[in-house]
This record gives structure tokens, C-alpha cells and sequence, in this order.
């Protein structure tokens, strides 16, 4: 079905003791000879998650919760499991040359459409941590209706404020890919080193006050978002609490199940 020379770009990152590691890169082309020092093992498991996601309906799912509760890793998560992309609410807020007049909800749609004419996109999405506030939203529903891709779910990760802080203490994050760690909740193979570049971690500083100012922000706007989104039984609430498999196992169920009113 898929010629090895373009997949995608996959490389052996090395053998630690038995494990194995894969960074992949999509749509990159790849020498055959370069896929030769791949384990066959290796091959047949990417190709084999790849297989399983045509069987799956496409997603698009806007990933919301409040600050460190996890919602980088959950996108990453959701997004390897449908096969769909992953777009930030930085990316959709971000000014560039392109965009620097009108609203920040204004350049937050015009990066929301560049970004979904993407061709790792038409699978679905996830948005993660967009949108922040009720006129965001209208305004996100409004641009998807018009794209005849509405949201099949909005997940709120919950979690109570003590462990908010201490997911934020225990991050640990590798600077070139921007994989992120927890000491609890996610921790590297090996102590202090990244799973695939073998690269020391860095723990991300943390300031309490922006923490909280954030945290203030969101428990102010969520209960509007979530008011919004059940008028169309998009609502889907997952525990937060516990690792990050599980939660991510939580998050593909909330997906995949119907609405409420179905």
C-alpha cells in the first residue's frame, strides 16, 4: 500500500539495553538504504499503527482544562491515535507578518484556516487549549460549519488545584523536540535523559503567581465554554488524576463515544 520510501522519515535512534526507539517525521522522503538500518520489528509496528487508524473514524476534538493539567501531552496522545494533527492555541495566537492587524480573534481564525489546509489535517484535529473564551468559540464553530468539519467532542480535563501544582512542579521537558516528562506522572526510561535523543531534560521554570492568574482565568471562563458546547452535546468530561495512559486511554473513549442525546 505504502512504498518504505515514502512513509516517512524514520530513523533508529539506538538500542538501550533491549529497548529500541523510533523518532518519526512525517512526510519527509527516506533513502532505502537509510531504511535498511531500521529493525524490521520496527517497520511492521509503525506500519501496523498506521493500518489501524484507517479503520477509525476521523476525529476533531477541541482539548481543553486548566494550566498544567496535561494538555500537551493528551493532544500528542489523541493525535497518534486518529491520525490527526495537532494544533496550540500559541500556534493559533501567535502574530506574525501575515497577521498583525485586527483582533487577536481575528488572527487566531485566519492561522486556525492556514493551519487546516494542511494536509496532515484532513484526518480532523486536535486544538489544544483553544478556545479560551465563549466568543472564540462561537467564532471557531462558525469557521468549521463553513468547512463542513464541525467538532465531534469538547474534552475538559479536570484535576483538583493541588495536583494542578504539583503536574507543574514535576515537569521535565527536552528543549530541541519539545517532548515533555513528569516525574510522577511520566517519567523518562532512564533518569534525566530523554526516551529517544538520550539528551539531559530540563525542568521548565515555574512561577506560582502566573500559575494561579491562569488557573483564575480559566475557572472564569470554562463553566461559559462548557454551557456553550452542551447545547450541542459536545461536552466530555475526563479525570485528570492518575497516569498519563490512563488519562490518555480516557481521553480516545470520550472521542469515541456518542452524545448524549444519541
Amino acid at each position: 500500500i505504502f512504498g518504505f520510501a515514502q512513509i516517512c522519515m524514520i530513523h533508529w535512534a539506538g538500542v538501550q539495553g533491549s529497548t529500541s526507539h523510533l523518532l518519526v517525521m512525517a512526510y519527509r522522503a527516506v533513502a532505502p538504504e537509510d531504511l535498511e538500518e531500521v529493525p524490521t520489528i520496527e517497520l511492521l509496528t509503525e506500519l501496523k499503527r498506521r493500518h489501524h487508524l484507517l479503520n477509525r473514524k476521523p476525529a476533531r476534538v477541541a482539548l481543553l482544562g486548566p494550566p498544567c493539567v496535561g494538555k500537551s501531552t493528551q493532544s500528542v496522545s489523541l493525535r497518534r491515535a486518529f491520525g490527526i494533527c495537532r494544533i496550540t492555541a500559541a500556534e493559533l495566537l501567535e502574530t506574525s507578518e501575515a497577521s498583525t492587524s485586527g483582533s487577536v480573534d481575528d488572527r487566531a481564525m485566519s492561522n486556525l484556516s492556514s493551519l487546516l489546509d494542511r494536509p496532515q489535517c484532513r484526518r480532523g484535529f486536535v486544538l489544544e487549549g483553544f478556545p479560551e473564551t465563549v466568543p472564540q468559540a462561537v467564532r471557531l464553530q462558525e469557521e468549521l460549519e463553513n468547512r463542513h468539519m464541525p467538532l465531534d467532542a469538547a474534552i475538559f480535563l479536570e484535576s483538583e488545584e493541588n495536583s494542578l501544582l504539583e503536574r507543574c512542579r514535576g515537569r521535565l521537558l527536552h528543549e530541541a523536540s519539545g517532548r515533555i516528562y513528569h516525574d510522577q506522572h511520566k517519567p523518562p526510561m532512564e533518569d534525566g535523559l530523554d526516551d529517544f535523543a538520550r539528551e539531559t531534560l530540563a525542568r521548565p521554570c515555574f512561577e506560582e503567581e502566573a500559575f494561579r492568574k491562569n488557573l483564575q482565568r480559566y475557572q472564569k471562563d470554562a463553566p461559559l465554554l462548557r454551557q456553550l458546547f452542551q447545547r450541542k452535546a459536545l461536552v466530555r468530561d475526563v479525570a485528570a488524576a492518575g497516569s498519563a495512559e490512563q488519562v490518555s486511554l480516557a481521553c480516545i473513549e470520550a472521542v469515541t463515544q456518542p452524545p448524549a442525546s444519541e
